[in-house]
């Protein structure tokens, strides 16, 4: 079974093993090409994106979209993180979203190993959508499934970190 879900995020990562390592998880995941650009749907003839990794400065950006089965790993991107974020959404068979931040001995885990690496806070969305003026739809109600957009654009637009301005700038980001 596969899991949709929409995300963006950045990492910056202590080394360039690290780094790699996310690189090559990313690829063997269908992600991320030899040439190191986003695909859609794992699908090799079909590249989302140019590249979004900046390895001068040990930088991985996921650029904002949907992104088939990347929501169930995301976790397993932050061995070697010393700072980033990564945001995600879905309403496939689920009406979920959290936050992903490295903790702080998330730098020091060697590349490609596992352990306690980032923190992950859910965020109620029926909340965020009454918070944010949205109200609430059910199941059923005309006009759910457009409900259902709305909050998350709005949830996205709250969260996502600007991952253009991020690449373009010189500096790598820091929490």
């Amino acid at each position: 079974m596969t899991f949709h879900a929409r995300i963006s995020g950045y990492l910056t990562y202590r080394t360039h093993a690290h780094l790699d390592a996310a690189i090559e998880r990313l690829t063997r995941g269908g992600w991320l090409n030899a040439d190191e650009d986003w695909l859609l749907k794992g699908h090799p003839g079909q590249v989302r994106t140019s590249s979004t990794i900046d390895h001068e400065r040990n930088l991985l950006v996921i650029p904002p979209g949907v992104y088939q089965n990347l929501g169930r790993i995301t976790t397993e991107l932050f061995p070697g993180a010393t700072a980033g974020k990564v945001v995600t959404s879905s309403s496939d068979n689920c009406f979920d979203a959290w936050i992903e931040t490295p903790l702080l001995d998330a730098a020091d885990i060697p590349a490609g190993e596992g352990g306690d690496v980032s923190s992950i806070r859910c965020i109620d969305l029926e909340r965020f959508a009454l918070s944010h003026g949205l109200g609430i739809k059910r199941l059923g109600d005309p006009g759910h499934l457009q409900w259902q957009h709305d909050v998350l654009d709005t949830f996205h637009d709250h969260y996502d970190p600007d991952v253009h301005s991020i690449l373009e700038s010189p500096h790598a980001p820091s929490k």
